[in-house]
């Protein structure tokens, strides 16, 4: 809820705003907003529906070797488990310590997508994958060093690629052979990034603005990659403003941080296959529309879990039957992702 001086009448001397007002105004008010962007539908004006992901769709390809692959001299560490709220990034906060008591090696990957889009274009993207072993506690272990090979495959996407030579090496056929002491905290022992063009994006947004006068309309559309695993659930969408506004509208609610010039919208879950969703706010500028134009850009940070990657990539025991390690969650998350 706002602080309670927010709630007090403000006055406001905005032309065509004069009069008192009482704070922040939260509530549905689908007419008006509705108004300041009439033509835009839920095809994101021809150009943002769900149908546009339907090029990542997932084939099943032959294993392939690792393209342009190269030894890293050292490696970083595994992201250290955060709580919520912590300033800590949606993926760090996805990496939790385990509760069960391990039986053998696990291995598991993360994974990180960026992307900017410029109205209903994608600018930028980016995709970078981080495949973790996990061994033994060191007093699990008793001193054994962890040693096996495995496959990685489902590789068509990959650009670029990088393994952390001190602990494993490179076979060939995608096969991978790993050697090291045993550690407390997960090894990223091979680091890749994806082609731009082949990079699976888990949600398309849009950032619409209407500058009429002194008075700012804004509207963000999105809508999921229905070829994801599982719905995208608590996806947060942040609205970077221009003003400490003295009157705002929005639809649907959303929290304002007066501090940062920012408002955020939570939305638990996204389906998969339904109709493009809508983020407004309304509100008073200083800037006349015939002065100039006011800059708003939105962020989203989402994260996610489960048995598949975003990417394609696999990773399988060398002979069928007989595997050496055991598979855990994957993970992915956002970077940096705006609308602008």
């Amino acid at each position: 809820m706002p602080p309670a001086e927010a709630t007090k009448p403000t006055f406001v001397g905005v032309e065509g705003f004069e009069g008192e007002y009482g704070g922040i105004e939260f509530g549905n008010e689908e007419a008006s907003l509705s108004e300041a962007f009439e033509g835009f539908d839920n095809a994101f004006g021809g150009g943002l529906d769900a149908s546009e992901f339907i090029a990542t769709k997932k084939k099943t390809s032959k294993p392939q070797g690792l393209g342009g692959l190269e030894f890293l001299t050292a490696g970083g560490t595994a992201p250290a488990a955060a709580d919520k709220g912590d300033g800590k990034t949606p993926l760090e906060n996805l990496l939790v310590e385990k509760k069960k008591e391990m039986t053998g090696p696990e291995m598991f990957i993360t994974e990180e997508i960026s992307a900017e889009f410029r109205e209903s274009l994608l600018a930028r993207v980016a995709f970078k994958g981080t495949i973790f072993l996990r061994t033994l506690p060191p007093k699990q272990a008793n001193g054994k060093e962890t040693e096996f090979s495995f496959k990685v495959e489902g590789t068509s996407r990959i650009k670029r690629a990088a393994l952390m030579s001190s602990c494993v090496s490179s076979v060939g056929n995608g096969i991978f052979h790993v050697r090291t002491p045993s550690k407390e905290e997960p090894l990223p022992v091979i680091k890749f990034s994806l082609q731009p063009k082949l990079t699976p994006l888990p949600l398309r947004v849009r950032l619409v603005k209407r500058h009429v006068g002194t008075l700012l309309s804004v509207m963000i559309q999105y809508a999921s990659n229905p070829e994801l695993p599982s719905p995208l659930s608590n996806v947060t969408f942040i609205l970077k403003l221009p003003v400490d506004p003295t009157l705002l509208k929005v639809s649907p609610k959303a929290v304002l941080n007066r501090g940062e010039r920012e408002l955020r919208w939570h939305i638990p879950d996204i389906s998969l296959k339904g109709p493009a969703g809508k983020l407004r706010a309304r509100m008073p500028v200083e800037v006349d529309s015939e002065e100039g134009e006011v800059e708003v850009y939105g962020t989203v940070k989402f994260a996610g879990q489960g048995a598949f990657t975003l990417s394609g990539v696999h990773l399988r025991p060398v002979t069928d039957g007989i595997a050496h390690f055991s598979e855990d969650i994957h993970r992915y998350a956002s970077g940096t992702y705006l609308c602008n």
